[in-house]
C-alpha cells in the first residue's frame, strides 16, 4: 500500500525531530522579531522582506533538506545558505515581487469591502457625528483653500472618531493579504529543491523548466500543497484576529491595530514550522520527476530554437547539444 504524503512526512520529520524543531522554532522567532520592526512603521518589515526575510526562510529550507545527507545545522552553515539566497540559480525561489504584487491586489479589494462595513457600524452607532464629520473630510480634502493642518484637526476631532474609521478600514484587510503572501511564497518554494538538486545552470533555463512544470501540475501540486500545510495558514489568521482583539481590548490604542494584526499573524507560526519544512521537502519528492522532465522540455526547446536560427555543421549541434544536457540533473543518477 502506498503511503501517503502525510505520513511520508512525518517519517521524515520523526527522523530528525530535535534538528526539524530547533529550525522551525528559530525560524518562527525571527519572523516575529522581523514583524517587531512593524511597530515602529510597517514599511520596515516590508523593506526587511527581500533582503533578510526571504533568505533567512531560504537558509531555513535548505538546513532542513540537507539533513537527509547528514550535514549538520551549523550557524557557519546557516550563514552560507543566506547568502546563498542571492546566487542567480536561486533567484526567483520565492516569487517574491509577484508575490507581494498580488498580495496587494488582495489587500485593497478586501479594503474596499471593509470601507462598505465600517461605514455602515460607524454609521449606526455614532450617527450624524460621523457622517457629518466624514463629508467636512470630503469637502475639505478637495477644497484648495484648506491646508493639511484642517485635514488633520478633522481627522482628530471627536477623540479621533474619523482616524480610528480610516485606521480599521486600511488594517482589516492585512490578515487576508498576509495570508495570501504566505500562501504565495510557500507554494514557489517548492522549486527551491529542484534549484538545489541541479549543477550550476543557465538562471533563464531553471526559470523555463520551472514554469513548465508549474504550468503542467500546478493544481495537483496546489492540492497536496493544502492538504498538508493548511495549519499555517489558520495559525496566521488565528494569531492576526488575536493581536486585533489585544489592540481593541487590552491596549484600547487604535494606532497600535494594524502592527498587532502583523506580529500576530507571524506569532504561531512557530508551532507548525518543525512540521512545514518537512512537509515541503515530501511534496517536492512527489515532483521531482516533473521537475526533471521540465528540464528535459526546456533544454529541447532551447536548442530547438537555436539550430533552426543558426547555421550549424552535425557535429556542432552535437556539442551544444551534450554542453546543455551536462546541466540536465537526470545525468548525476
Amino acid at each position: 500500500m502506498k503511503e501517503s504524503l502525510l505520513s511520508t512526512s512525518f517519517s521524515r520529520f520523526k527522523k530528525n525531530s530535535g534538528s526539524y524543531i530547533a529550525v522551525g522554532i528559530f525560524s518562527g522567532l525571527f519572523l516575529i522579531l522581523a514583524a517587531t520592526l512593524s511597530l515602529i512603521d510597517i514599511s520596515f518589515t516590508i523593506l526587511a522582506m527581500p533582503f533578510i526575510t526571504l533568505p533567512f526562510l531560504f537558509a531555513s529550507h535548505v538546513a532542513c533538506y540537507y539533513l537527509e545527507a547528514n550535514q549538520p545545522i551549523t550557524i557557519s552553515a546557516v550563514a552560507r545558505y543566506f547568502f546563498g539566497f542571492f546566487n542567480p540559480q536561486f533567484r526567483g525561489s520565492f516569487r517574491g515581487i509577484r508575490a507581494f504584487l498580488t498580495s496587494l491586489a488582495v489587500y485593497f479589494g478586501f479594503m474596499i469591502l471593509a470601507y462598505v462595513i465600517m461605514y455602515s457600524v460607524f454609521r449606526n452607532n455614532y450617527g450624524e457625528t460621523f457622517t457629518e464629520s466624514f463629508k467636512s473630510l470630503i469637502t475639505t480634502y478637495y477644497s484648495s483653500e484648506n491646508s493639511y493642518e484642517d485635514l488633520l484637526n478633522l481627522l482628530n476631532d471627536n477623540e479621533g472618531l474619523l482616524l480610528t474609521f480610516f485606521i480599521y478600514v486600511s488594517s482589516l484587510p492585512l490578515p487576508f493579504a498576509i495570508i495570501w503572501f504566505i500562501y504565495s511564497i510557500s507554494f514557489s518554494s517548492i522549486s527551491l529543491y529542484y534549484r538545489l538538486n541541479i549543477r550550476a545552470s543557465v538562471a533563464s533555463l531553471i526559470r523555463l523548466a520551472i514554469g513548465s512544470t508549474y504550468a503542467k501540475y500546478k493544481s495537483k501540486m496546489r492540492k497536496d500543497w493544502f492538504k498538508l500545510n493548511w495549519p499555517l495558514l489558520l495559525l496566521s489568521l488565528v494569531g492576526s484576529i488575536t493581536g486585533a482583539l489585544i489592540a481593541v481590548l487590552v491596549i484600547k490604542d487604535a494606532g497600535f491595530f494594524s502592527a498587532l494584526i502583523s506580529l500576530g499573524s507571524v506569532s504561531l507560526l512557530f508551532i507548525f514550522l518543525p512540521f512545514y519544512y518537512a512537509n515541503m521537502e515530501v511534496i517536492y519528492h512527489r515532483y521531482e520527476d516533473a521537475f526533471k522532465e521540465g528540464n528535459k522540455i526546456a533544454v529541447e526547446n532551447v536548442l530547438m530554437r537555436i539550430q533552426n536560427s543558426i547555421d550549424l555543421s552535425e557535429e556542432e549541434k552535437r556539442s551544444l547539444e551534450q554542453s546543455f544536457k551536462d546541466d540536465d540533473p537526470r545525468e548525476e543518477e
